[in-house]
């Protein structure tokens, strides 16, 4: 059986046609950008590699 996993996706609409955006893995904090639908896709899909580590801002008090 897989894993189950949770991403949070962003998304950056300039225009009706442009999509663009980062996917970040919830567990590991990895990030991958994306700038299409597909790729969207291939991100989730694994067939494209997360990039980098998220950067965490702090809360302000």
């Amino acid at each position: 059986m897989r894993e189950i996993r949770s991403y949070l996706i962003r998304v950056y609409r300039q225009d009706a046609a442009v999509v663009a955006g980062v996917v970040e893995d919830v567990r590991s904090s990895r990030i991958a950008p994306f700038q299409s639908l597909a790729e969207l896709c291939d991100v989730l899909s694994g067939r494209k590699p997360f990039a980098r580590r998220a950067v965490r801002r702090r809360s302000a008090p």
